[in-house]
């Protein structure tokens, strides 16, 4: 933000509150964003302009008018409209006016010419934003006023608020005679987009044909579609103030007007009617002059037919529209039209007004081909007088068109380019330009295959002759492709094959095919049926495309056949076997054997010497024909085999136990048990009801050999489980308990193990006999003894509760109040332990009780020190004892009658000595003679040092009084002691 004087502030407060005093040239500058916080707040003074050296909006006094040039009424000196080619795009030639802002200006301007403004003279000038230029300074005023109107001198081809903040730029140029201006798609205030304006302004010295000579001003416009910023009333880009076309020498009198514009649309009334539609300039140019001014400004035309030529073509209809303003608000305009050269030249429409309006139609004939004159004179009212006329002439160039005929061919789409030009009927001219159905252009050349059918259209004339088109249709047809000729060769045993899919290329499907003996045959060839030779594949082609063929040769090898696999199973006792025979089929003969490590074997098996298992038998082929082989599993069932005897012991409350896996020998699965009767039984013991003794396995040959057995057998025996026993005594006590275990077990179970778990943690206890165990926590302990037999069986006994552990009785006891008092020694005793049931209390040889609970009354006289005694037992005898001794407070106070606080560590402090008190109840006060406090104290442990309690040295030497404040133990009221204490140095 820039910083200013406190007079610029001085000077900014005074336009924000609407002072109409302004100093001159008192400037100001505010930053952008504060100007447009003013700005949408509607307080900013009416005239700004914009710092090019500090890019920020600068506050000034108004610009005074030109007092030298005499106020003439009316429009100066008008001209022509031409719409024709006024836009002139901006190039590398051009420089942007100004960074995007709001109300901003470009820096001074020099001019290499002087323009003429109503007879002031300019070589300067400023580029404003908001669609305007000015000479003396910049202006930043976003609403326009209506010409004429004093304090602004520039010319506005689009007075309104600009803002290219959002959108848009400005550029200019400068050329020895013109300077060129365009707003190119600026948006609105603020920062508005959504509606773009394109206009452009030039101004020359009246020399420079850019815009014709004796003319030093146009105004040219593209798409207008917005006229009004929010800060000056618009909503959207419309209503409001309206935006102002045209030039002000800003002393009321010389200026031009081409309207003020503020809604969408095409309306137009004038430049002085109604506000009109801003769309009326889309595409309209107005050139005029700002040099010459009279009284009376003659009718300016408007309209897109302005050129210097405008070129039709005979046969065409052609409507020339035109629109004449009236310079002064009370004129009237009428025109007329004439063409003398036309034979149907007509005047449609021809309506006077402030904004005569005329419509003119004819068509030109191809015998009226050359140039021709269309003359319009626009006359106004002549108020103020004298009434003057504009002649307008449009010169008409009038062309006939090439003669061309259509054409069209068909083409095989695989033949070769095709010149287009050359179908062309009638008198076509060359050097026109080709465009493809699909609207691209094309070069004339049409590629088959690759260009798509359809009309190819050619067009000559385009920016010069009168445009003529022809038409060249291009069909293609597919060319028939039968693919490329193939070789194959097939053994006679492979599976049928589609002929079709041998072919190479991308052949067509729709072909026929023939044999080797030039018949019709299907597409499948089978070479289990069909010969070998050459298969021909056929296309016909559709016209113009000739047919085509491709052929397929086939080779054909006949299979052998080395017959289908087998499998036999031999007894080791069987004859040799041929092994060809055995296979399954019709093998042919001559082939192969292989044993099945690979080695080569001959034509016969011996089941008692040779190795079962896979033998091969193979057959070798003729090319493509596969070398073939055929199996024969060959499987030898051996003799049977009941195993070796074994032997079983087992427990009787084992689970139930097969009996096979106690064979040894790896015998046969499959077999029969019988028991030691000779009787049928399951291949299993069930020890709880099976008998002890021999179990014979009977097993017979498996498959070929099922005519031999075998024998083997398990000899069973059953060990009978340990009956365990065992004594605990004392099964109960009190702790520590030492306890006797004995194990009463048959010693028949005993030889292998025996372990104990005593239900306190001890397990894993190997004893067999007896022995002690001590239980030092009280509980209830069950108690488990296992055995093992020497034979390996393995029995328990628990022992639920076997063994009660109680706790020993303890003498712990209390009593109640804490100690005796001068009024209270009567002292309530109270034994603890539950488990005690015999008690004796001694009270100090004073007294005895044999209850669980007991009273006692204390002496209360003198303090005391008291042995109290409690012997227990319980019901197994055991016992314990325990002494206190319980104590009797008496309350007593001892107060010395003098001290010496002399500092030789005697008696140098004075402190009352009592016994029986709450220490957190003390008090001691100290009272000199006249009764003032020189000393105080809480502290049971704290005396008087003999010294002033605020400070200083020992008092004097003399009588002081003391009071002493006291609560005895167990006592709710407070007692008070009095008395002297002489105070000797």
């Amino acid at each position: 933000m820039s910083m200013f004087t406190s007079r610029g502030l001085a000077c900014l407060l005074l336009a924000l509150s609407g002072a109409a005093a302004w100093a001159q040239n008192e400037i100001m500058e505010l930053s952008p964003e504060r100007y447009r916080e003013l700005k949408l707040a509607g307080q900013l003074p009416p005239k700004f302009h914009w710092s090019a050296n500090t890019q920020a909006p600068v506050l000034v006094t108004p610009p005074t008018s030109q007092p030298d040039k005499p106020a003439r009424p009316g429009l100066q000196k008008g001209g022509n409209v031409n719409a024709c080619n006024c836009w002139l795009a901006p190039d590398g030639s051009y420089t942007l006016a100004m960074p995007p802002n709001d109300d901003g200006s470009s820096a001074q301007i020099n001019l290499p010419f002087q323009y003429n403004l109503y007879g002031q003279l300019f070589n300067t000038c400023y580029i404003n934003n908001n669609g305007n230029i000015s000479f003396d300074t910049p202006y930043a005023t976003w609403s326009a006023d209506p010409f004429p109107t004093a304090g602004f001198v520039m010319v506005a081809p689009f007075w309104a608020d600009v803002d290219t903040d959002g959108a848009g730029q400005v550029w200019y140029k400068v050329t020895p005679t013109a300077l060129y201006v365009n707003w190119v798609g600026v948006g609105y205030f603020p920062s508005q987009t959504d509606k773009i304006n394109t206009f452009q302004l030039i101004i020359t010295d009246g020399n420079d044909p850019v815009i014709g000579i004796g003319k030093n001003t146009s105004f040219c416009y593209q798409d207008m579609q917005w006229t009004t910023g929010s800060a000056s009333g618009g909503v959207n880009g419309f209503g409001g103030t309206p935006a102002t076309v045209g030039a002000n020498l800003g002393n009321g009198a010389d200026y031009i007007q081409f309207g003020r514009y503020d809604h969408a649309g095409v309306d137009y009334d004038g430049p002085f009617g109604a506000n009109d539609g801003v769309s009326w300039l889309d595409n309209q140019n107005f050139t005029f002059t700002t040099e010459v001014f009279t009284s009376n400004i003659p009718p300016i035309g408007v309209g897109n037919f302005l050129c210097d030529t405008v070129h039709v073509c005979a046969g065409e209809v052609v409507n020339l529209e035109m629109q004449f303003l009236s310079p002064e608000s009370n004129q009237t305009t009428t025109v007329v039209s004439y063409a003398p050269d036309f034979s149907n030249y007509t005047v449609v429409t021809n309506v006077p007004g402030q904004t005569a309006a005329i419509t003119t139609t004819f068509t030109p004939l191809p015998s009226e081909a050359g140039f021709h004159v269309v003359t319009f004179e626009a006359t106004d009212s002549g108020d103020p007088p004298p009434a003057l006329t504009s002649t307008y002439n449009i010169v008409i160039d009038v062309e006939v068109a090439t003669n061309m005929e259509p054409g069209d061919t068909t083409v095989c789409d695989n033949s070769a380019p095709v010149d287009m030009y050359s179908l062309l009927g009638g008198s076509p001219l060359p050097g026109g330009t080709w465009t493809a159905p699909d609207g691209t252009a094309h070069s004339g050349t049409f590629l088959p295959g690759e260009d798509a059918d359809g009309a190819y259209v050619y067009a000559v004339g385009n920016g010069g002759n009168c445009p003529n088109t022809g038409v060249i249709t291009m069909t293609t047809v597919g060319h028939a492709d039968a693919g490329d000729d193939a070789a194959q060769a097939y053994c006679s045993s492979d599976a049928a094959v589609d002929l079709f899919t041998l072919l190479g290329g991308a052949p067509q499907n729709t072909g026929t095919w023939t044999g080797p003996g030039g018949s019709a045959v299907s597409s499948t060839y089978d070479p289990a049926t069909d010969a070998g030779g050459a298969y021909v594949y056929t296309i016909t082609g559709t016209t113009p495309c000739p047919s085509d063929a491709a052929t397929v040769q086939i080779t054909l090898q006949q299979a052998v056949d080395p017959g289908s696999d087998g499998a036999i199973t031999l007894c080791t006792d069987a004859a040799p076997l041929t092994l060809v025979d055995a296979l399954n089929g019709n093998p042919d003969a001559g082939g192969a054997w292989t044993a099945p490590g690979g080695a080569a074997f001959g034509n016969s098996f011996s089941a008692a010497t040779d190795a079962p298992g896979v033998y091969t038998y193979t057959l070798t082929a003729v090319l493509p024909c596969p070398t073939l082989s055929s199996t024969l599993n060959i499987a030898v069932d051996p003799l049977p085999h009941a195993g070796e005897d074994g032997e079983l012991a087992l427990c009787a409350d084992a689970a139930t136990t097969a009996l096979f896996p106690n064979l040894t020998g790896d015998p046969d699965a499959g077999g029969i048990w019988q028991d030691p009767n000779g009787m049928a039984h399951a291949d299993a013991i069930n020890p709880a009801s099976d008998v002890t003794g021999p179990y014979s396995y009977i097993v017979n040959g498996p498959g070929t050999c099922q005519h031999l057995s075998d024998e083997a057998s398990v000899n069973v025996v059953v060990n009978p489980l340990p009956v365990v026993a065992f004594t605990v005594e004392p099964d109960s006590g009190c702790d520590p308990l030492t306890v006797i275990f004995t194990n009463t077990t048959d010693p028949v179970f005993i030889g292998n193990s025996c372990v104990w778990d005593l239900g306190d943690g001890t397990t894993g206890l190997g004893e067999c006999g007896t022995f002690e165990h001590v239980y030092q926590e009280a509980g209830w302990y069950n108690v488990n003894l296992t055995i093992t037999t020497p034979e390996g069986c393995t029995d328990h006994r628990i022992l639920q509760g076997a063994v009660l552990v109680e706790p020993a009785p303890t003498a712990d006891f209390y009593w109640t109040p804490e100690f005796g008092t001068d009024e209270n020694s009567n002292l309530l005793f109270l034994a603890e332990d539950p488990h005690a049931s015999i008690f004796h209390w001694d009270f100090a040889g004073m007294d005895s009780s044999d209850q669980r609970q007991a009273h006692h009354l204390f002496p209360n006289t003198i303090d005391g020190e008291y042995e109290v005694c409690l012997h227990v037992s319980d019901r197994y005898g055991c016992v314990d004892s325990l002494c206190q001794v319980v104590n009797v407070v008496i309350p007593a106070v001892f107060v010395p009658n003098a001290f010496t606080p002399n500092g030789d560590g005697v008696n140098d402090t004075f402190r009352p000595q009592v016994r029986g008190m709450e220490a957190e109840e003390h008090e001691l006060y100290i009272f000199d003679r006249w009764g003032q406090v020189v000393f105080s104290t809480r502290e049971a442990a704290q005396g008087w040092d003999g010294a002033h309690q605020n400070g200083g040295e020992i008092l004097p030497q003399g009588v002081y009084n003391w009071r002493l404040i006291e609560r005895p133990f167990r006592s709710s009221d407070k007692k008070e002691w009095f008395g002297t204490i002489t105070l000797l140095k």
